[in-house]
Formats: C-alpha cells, structure tokens, sequence
C-alpha cells in the first residue's frame, strides 16, 4: 500500500486555494479600492451617518410638527406641500405622509415649549455633527468656538433653501424638467457641497482639494433626486399601509442614512481622490551658464601666472634666467 505524496490534508501542506486567496487579498488590499477601504473603516462612516440621520430625523419630525400646528400638511396650497412635491412624492405619498399629522388641533395640543427647545438645540447640532465628519475625512481637529458661526450660517443658507423650494410650485413636467435638474440642478448642487465643506472646515483646506469631493456630492444629491419617485414614494406607500405612521419612520430615517452617506462619502471619495494625485514636482535648479565656466577658468589661470593683487612684491629673477636682461 502506498502512501499519498501530493498535497493535502494528510501531508501537512496547506491547498492551493489558500494561497490564491491570500495573494488575492493582498493585491486587493495594496489596490486603491483596498486603500479606500481601510480609508472609510478609519473615518466610521456608517457610524457618523447614522448620527447625522438619527439627528436629521429629531430635527423634521418636530420642525414638521411645529408647520403643523399652523398649517396643514396635506393643503394643496400650502408651502409645506410644494417642498414635498419638490422631493419627488406622488400624490398617494403625500397623502399618507400626511397622516403622521392628522388635523391641526391635535398636532397644537401635542405641541409643547419643551419640544420647541429641543428643536432649537438639534437645529444647532445637526450642522456641527456635519462639520465634525468632515473633519475627521481631512484628520483636522476640532473647530474653535470662534469658528461656531460658520455652522449656523451654512444652516441659515439650508433653510433658506428649503423655503425657496418649498414657496415654488413644480412648473416644468417631463423631459423639460429631466433636462432642468440635470442641465441647471447639477452644477448648482455642486457649488452649494463645494461651498459647504470649505465653510465648515474654516477654509483649512484649499478649495482645489475640495473640488473632487464637491462633484461626488453633487452627483449623489442629483442621484437621490431622481430616485425620490421611483424609490422614496412607493417605499412610504407599502409601508405605511403594513405598519402604519410608523412605517412612514422607517422610511424616512432610511432616507436620511442615505443623505448622510452622500454628504460624507462622498467628501471620503473626493479626500482620497486629491491625496492620490502625485505632487507637484520642485522646479530644478537654474544650470550654470558655460561661459561663466570659462571665465571662472580663465580667472584662476591668470593667479597661477600674475600676482593676485596689484602692488604685490615681486620675486627677483635670478641671473640667467629666460626673463633677465641681456639673457
């Protein structure tokens, strides 16, 4: 009976597979998509978008509630109604969403002062726990107090952005309005993200640098956009005809996940984007010209022969030499 020679379990030696996979692992991880990786582990990026949704999700609810309380959600006329529009929600979404208020005095009696501060405070937290992402994908430290009011005025530009939607009722349908939000929409998107990071970083970070980062959010807000009424609306539907107004919770917090992650990962992309590109070269240095080269010769030719200085003493010559007269 022979024994097996090959490799195998009974032989000691570890299957082929295992080093393929090991080699592959390292290939993948000496790769940019390896180093990106690792890049978005360091950051926390899940972790800090889900900070940012759970405070965007505190920030809405009561800021919905408090609109509310004055007007209604679901008015056809209403600013309220015209941003939910703006966001891409059918009809039938709008409707549902609606029911998480159902009539004006229930939400004014639910409303309370406590409720009020604790929007105030969260208006204020969700922009500084945006600036913190940012700073931990450039690994800058913290903001001094003095820089406190640039997170308020970027949330001043927010909001008012927000109402301009919402005060505008949708006027193009169709292609007219693809071609609008591509077209007008996209390099708008891309200056407010590019706007965004270099105040909320207090300008210490070259706009170059933040340029690649401002693209990706841009593009991914633009994304979000379209997908609001292929994903977003038939989402709020079905499940609030399963869970009920809770389900709509579900929902919107997925949504805002997703906005975290766009605005964060997408400054992550553009950070690895702009410290992958290879550095500028120093200029060399200025070569020395050849006829200085030779003047510089021809200088130290003439010490060998001739005193350095005039009115040095002069060795004697002795007799017989080529230079005596009458040699």
């Amino acid at each position: 009976m022979t024994t097996p020679t090959g490799p195998g379990p009974a032989s000691g030696v570890p299957p082929p597979w295992r080093d393929r996979l090991r080699d592959t692992r390292t290939r993948y991880e000496a790769s940019s998509a390896g180093r990106l990786t690792r890049r978005i582990v360091d950051v926390q990026l899940t972790k800090q978008a889900l900070l940012l949704a759970a405070l965007a999700l505190m920030l809405v609810v009561p800021a919905l509630v408090t609109l509310a309380a004055v007007m209604p959600l679901g008015g056809p006329d209403s600013p309220v109604s015209g941003f939910v529009r703006r966001l891409g929600l059918t009809p039938q979404a709008a409707h549902d969403l609606q029911q998480l208020f159902p009539t004006t005095t229930t939400v004014s009696g639910a409303t309370t002062g406590i409720g009020l501060v604790l929007t105030v405070v969260l208006t204020v937290r969700w922009p500084l726990a945006l600036q913190r992402g940012y700073e931990l994908v450039w690994d800058l430290p913290r903001g001094s107090v003095r820089a406190l009011w640039r997170p308020l005025v970027w949330l001043l530009g927010f909001l008012a952005i927000i109402a301009t939607a919402a005060l505008v009722d949708p006027v193009l349908y169709g292609g007219a309005w693809l071609v609008t939000l591509l077209v007008v929409g996209t390099p708008l998107t891309v200056a407010w993200a590019w706007w965004t990071q270099y105040l909320l970083l207090a300008g210490r970070v070259p706009w170059v640098r933040l340029l690649p980062g401002a693209v990706f959010i841009g593009l991914g807000l633009v994304g979000l956009r379209l997908a609001a009424t292929v994903v977003l609306s038939p989402a709020i539907t079905s499940h609030y005809r399963q869970y009920g107004p809770l389900g709509i919770v579900f929902v919107l917090l997925s949504w805002f996940v997703a906005f975290g992650v766009v605005m964060l990962g997408g400054a992550l992309v553009g950070h690895f984007v702009a410290m992958s590109r290879p550095p500028a070269r120093p200029a060399p240095p200025p070569a020395a010209s050849p006829r200085a080269d030779e003047v510089a010769d021809e200088g130290l030719g003439e010490c060998r022969d001739e005193p350095s200085a005039p009115g040095a003493p002069i060795a004697p010559v002795p007799e017989g030499g080529p230079w005596h007269r009458g040699g």
